[in-house]
């Protein structure tokens, strides 16, 4: 009994399997052949008719034609051909091959769209903002938006902000933005709880309310949106609308870590560096700066070539320490620049090279840093690594010390 269900099982397993391969290998003779492509079109085969109407409109292995791209196109999108949908409203949207028309285009990009597809999501959230082939709708706007910015898409996030930017000049289209958003929220969408949670926290366009920001908040932060619970610990972490607590801001910041969010990597860091809201260990603070830092996160690279400068619970390593310092400098930390420009100086890690020294000092002192301001400006003073120039010796030298008192200002 046992083996005739095994058997089963693998049958099926190898079946499954088996279908899979020929779908993959029929997509790849399709694009290839166009011969091949359209025999299969002809035969009904939805996946070929895309495929022979694509060909048509890029000019594959056939003359470009956008009329028979959208010939092609249209079979495939009546028998339910997301991406022949999309491109089909392209073709209506621009004008390819058939009159242009905004309404048709729409009708084309919503039918892909409520069958998931996330361009098609973004393209009927572009036609509802811009009013094109439909009434203006900012809410609905936001709806499709959204739908297609969870999917992952990029372009559907950024057209949210530039959306509610937009807004600013009117009232009642940031009130229909807003609206969108709350529909959303309600309706259990983690990204819009995101966005009302930050928007009724900065108060940007609605009367700032933190009983808002932590409800809204908190909603996005239980469904693992990692960026809200990166926010809901960093609110814990600085005591913003909610009591000081650093046991709770690491309960938020763990999840939010372990998803790879890079801030709240470095958080993690941070706290078990000092020893806030859980027992100090320099090796967990490493690890956790070290994820952070492989995603660019400034701050930690910076944090890293501190440690392996002073060996600070690791093995003390000047080169280790450049390294970071230099990626974060690049970036343009300013307590990098002025670190990486103090190991050309002094010739830890690096050569000692007063050029190199004096070019990231520079970058750090037209930040603003006052330690590095005096430094160039004494550089200048004696002609290390720059000409020397008393005029811009004292030029510098000035603006630091009219920020600091702990300089000595006699030259």
């Amino acid at each position: 009994m046992i083996l005739s269900k095994l058997t089963w099982v693998f049958n099926t397993l190898f079946i499954a399997l088996l279908l899979t391969l020929t779908h993959a290998l029929i997509s790849v003779a399709l694009a290839e052949d166009s011969a091949t492509t359209k025999a299969y079109a002809e035969q009904g085969n939805a996946d070929a008719q895309y495929q022979l109407g694509y060909n048509y409109y890029q000019g594959i292995g056939v003359d470009q034609d956008y009329t028979k791209a959208l010939q092609w196109y249209l079979k495939a999108a009546n028998q339910g051909h997301l991406k022949a949908q999309n491109n089909l409203g392209e073709l209506y949207d621009k004008g390819k091959g058939v009159k242009q028309s905004s309404a048709k285009a729409f009708i084309w990009y919503k039918r892909a769209a409520e069958q998931g597809d996330a361009i098609g999501q973004f393209n009927v959230g572009v036609m509802y903002h811009k009013g094109e082939g439909v009434n203006q709708d900012y809410e609905k706007a936001v709806e499709w938006y959204l739908k297609s910015a969870n999917q992952g898409n990029i372009s559907a996030d950024n057209n949210l902000k530039l959306l509610y930017a937009d807004s600013k000049k009117s009232p009642q289209q940031r009130a229909k933005i807003i609206e969108g958003y709350t529909k959303a929220a309600h309706q259990g969408n983690a990204d819009a709880q995101l966005r009302l949670g930050v928007i009724y926290h900065e108060g940007d366009g609605v009367e700032q309310d933190f009983s808002k920001t932590k409800q809204w908040l908190y909603k996005a932060a239980e469904q693992d949106n990692m960026k809200a619970q990166y926010i809901v610990g960093a609110m814990h972490y600085f005591g913003r609308g909610v009591a000081q607590d650093y046991a709770k801001a690491m309960e938020w910041f763990q999840p939010s870590a372990d998803q790879g969010y890079a801030e709240a990597q470095y958080n993690l860091g941070v706290m078990y560096s000092h020893g806030e809201g859980v027992s100090q260990d320099h090796s967990k603070a490493i690890e956790w700066y070290l994820k952070a830092a492989e995603q660019g996160q400034v701050d930690a690279q910076n944090n890293l070539g501190v440690i392996y400068e002073n060996g600070s619970g690791i093995a003390q390593d000047y080169v280790q320490s450049v390294m970071w310092y230099k990626r974060s400098a690049e970036q343009g930390l300013m307590e990098s620049q002025y670190n990486l420009g103090w190991m050309y100086e002094n010739g830890h890690g690096v050569a000692q090279d007063y050029r190199q020294a004096f070019s990231w000092y520079h970058k750090a002192a037209n930040q603003g840093d006052a330690m590095a301001e005096y430094t160039i400006g004494k550089m200048y003073l004696y002609g290390k690594g720059v000409k020397q120039d008393e005029s811009q010796a004292r030029l510098w030298l000035n603006k630091a010390c009219d920020k600091a008192t702990n300089m000595s200002c006699d030259y």
